[in-house]
This record gives C-alpha cells, structure tokens and sequence, in this order.
C-alpha cells in the first residue's frame, strides 16, 4: 500500500522538492540589460508595479539612472509629449520609471516601495497626488489586494523598526487584507509588540523564499517590447530633434485640438466615448455633496513620507488638477477641492517637503487635463518644466521633520483651517 501511494505521489513530492531548492537557491540578481530595463519601465502593468525584481534591476543600472515615478492611472495617459517619449528623445541623464495603476493610492505605494529601498536610499523620486484619492470611503479591499503581493508583505516585516508607522501600516494591512500571510506577526506589530526570535526567522526564511521567487519568475512578466514601441517609439519621429518648449507646444496643442473634437469639455475622443458619453446625464451633479477633507489617504500617505525620510529621498509631489467643465458639470466644488489641496501641501511642507509642482488651479486651461483628473499634452509640458531641471540637476534630500500627529484620526478628519490644527 505505501508502495503505491509512494508511486503514485512520490513524483509530485520530487518535483516539489526540486521547484523549491530551485526557487531557494536562484540568483537574486541578474545582468543587466538597457533595453529590456526600459522596456519595463514603460510598461505601466500590475506586473511592472508589484514585482520587485524587474524594478531592482533597472534601478541599480550603473549606466542609466532610473528615477521612479509614483502616482496611479496617470502614466498610462501617452502622447507625443509624455515624459518617457520626451526623456527618450532628447537623451535625459534619467529615464522614468513609471509606478502606477488605476486604483493604487498611498498605501499600495508604501508597500511597493518596501521592495527597493535599498536601491532608492539618497536617490529622488517624482510622486503625483491626485485629490481623488481622498475619498471618505476606504480602499476597497480586493482593490488593495490586486497590487500586494508575499514579497512586499516580507520585505516590510524586515524592514519595519516597531514604530508608529510600523503600527500604522499593520493595522492598514490587516483592515485590507485580513487573511494576509503570517497574520501572527503583523497582529503583534500592529499592537506594538516586540517580535520573538522565532517570528524573526520565519520572516527570514519567508523573505529569501519570495525574493528568489520573483528573481525566477519575474524575469518573464513583463512583456514590453510592443508596449514601448506603441508607448514611445512612434511618437519619436514626430518631434522636433532640437529640443524646444515653444515647438512641442506647437505640436501638443495640434494633437489635442485634433483629438478633442466630439465633446465641448475638452476630454480626448477615445475617453470620452468609452467612458462618459453612454452615461453622460448621470454624472450630472455627481459630486456635488464629495469631500476629499476627511478620509484614511491622509494618514497613509503619511507611511510614505515617512520612508521617504528614513531613506533620505528627495522627492518632487506633483498635484494634479481636475477638468474645470467636468468640476462644474458634476457639482465638484472648487472651494472644497482648494481646500483638500491646502490640507494635503500643509501635511507636505511642514515636514519638509517642500517640493511640489502644484497644478491643481489648472484644471480650466486649454489642453491641460486629458479627460476628468490627468494630465495630458499642455498638461505633460508644464509637468516636464517642473520635472526634468529637479532631475537633471540632482540635490540631496532637504531635512525632514516628521510628525506623527499627521497618522493621527485628528488629522484623518479634519476639515478646519490647516494652521490651526495642533
């Protein structure tokens, strides 16, 4: 009997022996290649955002600096000015690394950036904020789970100190992700307890698991070539090979006005068909009672200025505007939406950073926004104005001074005014 039980499942015991002394024992580290770095770094996929061996590998390119650029569903806005076509064309000392999807906000970031801060210690970073992301509802949690993965769950549990953003970032992790692995040992970070040996060990072992893990497979996720082809390649031909601002306005202003030309709110055609026009008298008044002063985003984007600080980053925010027609057509107020701003720069500079491209006055200007809340053609060459002399002209972080009233709910909820809250 044990002989044919051996027989029948002794081969699948084999095979998951060797796949596990393979994964094991995998390089972590694999030869770098220009090409295929770029090819990622535009690939904008969920691949591309939560894998980390692909990112470590561009990022350690001792002959291309790749800067990581953070945000959402903003990078996958492509034009003839996006900043991978302009970085591509006029042969910037940088190439953007772009880290976003559609429904990531600052705690998928957080965790993300957990995977590589070795590799972003002293370096800069572009993060865009969207006021969108401030909503009074939560993450939903299938949302956050889409962009999380083991090795980012590891990496944090290696990095985290017993802190209050330790705590914080627990406490979030299992509000979203309430079956997460090693439940244990975030419960207890999320209490502020001390980690035994036993639970330091196993995150060791679970931590060299998941980095082979992605060295081995994470060299086949990401299939760019076509991507960078459609992304950047074509739009090459079609600039100017001396770099000027007032020739690629030319050309942005002829692609918007060209690609504008079935609705009166200035959203590209494609956009707007897909996905306002079928639905257009619902949207009316949409957002007429939306506030973005009180929601969880404020406390989480907290997590990210904190390693931001901690790895001595130095980071351009950018603010991105919303649509003004769209604003007016769905009752989206203006007062309350300066408002979010104000609370979201006052959180920023008061601690020190001190960076920030503020476009969210610009929402009304004429091909500035690509569809409702991202920017596009004029809106990509104001960004690169403010982009590329902060890249191409690196500095060392600005001290931070970090705060941890700004994890509080106080803050969370606040809707006063900034300068008075203590």
């Amino acid at each position: 009997m044990l002989k044919r039980l051996w027989l029948i499942f002794g081969p699948i015991f084999i095979a998951g022996f060797l796949v596990l002394l393979l994964i094991f024992f995998y390089p972590s580290t694999t030869s770098h290649n220009l090409t295929e770095e770029k090819y990622s770094a535009a690939s904008v996929s969920v691949e591309s955002f939560k894998e980390r061996s692909q990112k470590v590998r561009a990022l350690t390119d001792p002959n291309m600096r790749f800067i990581p650029f953070l945000g959402s569903s903003e990078w996958i806005r492509f034009d003839s000015v996006h900043p991978a076509v302009l970085a591509e064309k006029y042969h910037r000392p940088y190439r953007p690394y772009f880290l976003g999807q559609a429904g990531a906000a600052s705690l998928n970031q957080y965790f993300g950036l957990q995977q590589i801060l070795p590799e972003i210690e002293d370096k800069q970073a572009v993060f865009v904020i969207s006021p969108q992301w401030f909503t009074e509802a939560d993450y939903e949690p299938a949302a956050f789970q889409r962009f999380f993965n083991s090795d980012q769950l590891t990496a944090f549990l290696e990095n985290q100190s017993g802190d209050t953003a330790a705590k914080h970032a627990a406490i979030r992790l299992l509000k979203q992700n309430p079956n997460v692995a090693l439940k244990g040992i975030v419960q207890k970070l999320s209490k502020g307890e001390e980690l035994s040996e036993v639970d330091q060990v196993s995150i060791n072992i679970f931590a060299r698991f998941n980095e082979r893990q992605a060295s081995l497979f994470g060299q086949f996720s990401i299939r760019g070539k076509l991507k960078y082809k459609e992304h950047v390649e074509n739009y090459l031909k079609d600039l100017p090979d001396q770099f000027s601002y007032q020739e690629l306005e030319k050309i942005a202003r002829k692609d918007a006005e060209a690609n504008t030309t079935n609705n009166d709110m200035g959203m590209e055609n494609h956009f707007f068909t897909r996905e306002v026009k079928k639905d257009l008298k619902k949207w009316e008044g949409y957002q007429k009672n939306y506030s973005f002063l009180k929601s969880s985003e404020y406390n989480d984007l907290q997590l990210v200025l904190n390693q931001f600080a901690k790895s001595k980053v130095n980071v351009l925010f950018v603010i991105q505007p919303v649509n003004k027609k769209w604003m007016d057509y769905t009752g989206l107020r203006e007062d309350m939406y300066q408002h979010a701003v104000e609370k979201i720069r006052y959180q920023l500079e008061s601690q020190g950073f001190t960076n920030i491209a503020d476009f969210s006055k610009n929402g009304g200007d004429p091909y500035f926004v690509k569809d409702t809340i991202h920017l596009g053609w004029l809106g990509w060459l104001a960004f690169d104005k403010a982009v590329d002399p902060f890249l191409s002209n690196p500095t060392p972080a600005p001290t931070y001074h970090l705060n941890e009233r700004f994890f509080s709910k106080d803050w969370a909820t606040y809707d006063g005014d900034v300068k008075t809250f203590k």
